[in-house]
């Protein structure tokens, strides 16, 4: 009986929480966040935000000429089998800096300590009841839907990739 009065509450807290948040923030959560930085001309950047195939934020590079010059999860791990070794370093400086690269940077550290959560509570990820528990957790975490809360299969196989 208390399991089941958990479920039921854990989804009304996914449902009211989706339509709490704006249209925009769920379209960003989809996508990526752009912003410049001038290093001797117009370096591009662009935070790929988690998905099921890669559950970190990461950042894509690209020099004043256009041409992608490194990707690297915001956690310094390599992303598409990439860093930003070949990012020059005042660079690098200035892109973590930025007051976007530091929102998402805490967003990551965020997401991954519901994935500690996640794994301490031992959810099994391939049950529905227990995907709801942990979008709950990761959405208390981050404040952010990284997919719309209807679809428990993209919430699936992006929490069993995330833990």
């Amino acid at each position: 009986m208390a399991k089941k009065l958990l479920i039921l509450s854990l989804s009304l807290v996914v449902l009211l929480g989706i339509s709490l948040f704006s249209v925009s923030n769920m379209a960003e959560a989809a996508g990526s966040k752009t912003f410049t930085v001038e290093q001797g001309g117009k370096w591009k950047v662009r935070i790929d935000f988690p998905t099921s195939a890669n559950p970190k934020y990461h950042v894509h590079v690209y020099d004043p000429k256009g041409k992608q010059v490194g990707v690297e999860n915001l956690d310094g791990t390599p992303s598409h089998g990439q860093t930003l070794s070949k990012v020059p370093n005042k660079v690098k400086t200035k892109i973590k800096e930025h007051p976007e690269y530091k929102k998402y940077k805490k967003k990551q550290e965020k997401l991954n300590e519901a994935a500690k959560k996640i794994k301490a509570k031992k959810l099994n990820l391939w049950k529905t009841a227990d995907i709801i528990i942990a979008i709950g957790i990761v959405v208390a975490a981050t404040a952010t839907f990284f997919f719309p809360g209807d679809d428990i299969a993209a919430w699936g196989n992006f929490l069993r990739a995330l833990t």
